[in-house]
């Protein structure tokens, strides 16, 4: 498998461009709104989200052959079922701690769908999509989860602390792959590419370790996906920051160069009051 086909590029830039449109909308028609309005948007994806769960659950244990154990929510991915629903609804005490775990995840797979999307689901997955409902959600659930992500950027819903952000995305994502790892090897399931790698030439050079070196081969390759992870997340985490410094930089030197006036004042306090 490679990182991108002919058809991820006909699916994803499309899509992104769409999603691009409608954060820039959403920005500026719920941006000066009260943070409670801005987060509308991402409590109805996070609903749809859980609700496409219910659904592919429901038809894998309804499918010829029985449940399949690769429906289990224990993939990477998966930790959007969890992540999303409580950052977009949950405010409380340790909402500080959800959202850095969720925008965490959040970026990694915005960085991955960029990088390498034909691992985060086939070309198989686009060309099916009105022919199979794993291949609609599939396909469906990924791109919800990109459209998030830009949302948050977008309606300014995050709070960058780099130290805190860093800690708990670091102990999050080592407890993820923790339990990944025991479930993938007793249940004989490839959560988050840690029973087999989707990648050819990866998984060439685990096979090779695993028939030198047996279990230790297998520790190894396990380790390494455990580092990868979470430098792959910080990695994302501080190019989502550059990115949104630089639009906020861009954003100040656009406000910079306007005359405000009495009207255009007396306009925006209208806005404000109208989202409030």
């Amino acid at each position: 498998m490679g990182l991108w086909t002919l058809t991820h590029f006909y699916q994803i830039l499309p899509s992104f461009l769409v999603f691009l449109v409608i954060s820039v909308i959403a920005a500026r028609t719920l941006g000066k709104c009260d943070r409670k309005i801005r987060f509308i948007p991402l409590q109805i994806i996070a609903v749809v989200l859980l609700v496409l769960e219910v659904m592919k659950q429901v038809n894998s244990a309804t499918g010829e052959g029985g449940y399949d154990l690769y429906s289990l929510p224990f993939h990477y991915c998966s930790l959007f079922l969890y992540t999303l629903p409580i950052h977009a609804f949950y405010r409380g005490r340790y909402s500080h701690l959800t959202d850095a775990a969720a925008l965490g995840c959040l970026s990694s797979l915005m960085l991955f769908m960029v990088i390498m999307p034909a691992v985060v689901y086939s070309d198989g997955n686009i060309r099916g999509y009105f022919g199979s409902f794993g291949d609609f959600h599939t396909v469906t659930f990924h791109n919800l989860v990109v459209l998030y992500f830009m949302l948050t950027v977008a309606l300014k819903l995050y709070d960058f602390q780099k130290k805190r952000d860093l800690k708990v995305m670091g102990v999050f994502l080592a407890v993820y792959v923790v339990i990944a790892a025991i479930l993938s090897y007793s249940l004989k399931v490839n959560f988050h590419n840690l029973y087999e790698c989707n990648v050819a030439i990866i998984e060439n050079v685990r096979r090779a370790m695993v028939e030198k070196l047996g279990v230790f081969g297998t520790l190894i390759y396990v380790v390494i996906l455990f580092i990868l992870t979470i430098l792959f997340a910080y990695a994302a985490y501080f190019l989502t920051r550059l990115v949104v410094g630089l639009i906020e930089r861009a954003g100040k030197k656009g406000a910079t160069g306007d005359v405000a006036t009495p009207e255009g004042a007396e306009g925006t306090a209208e806005e404000t009051e109208s989202c409030v």
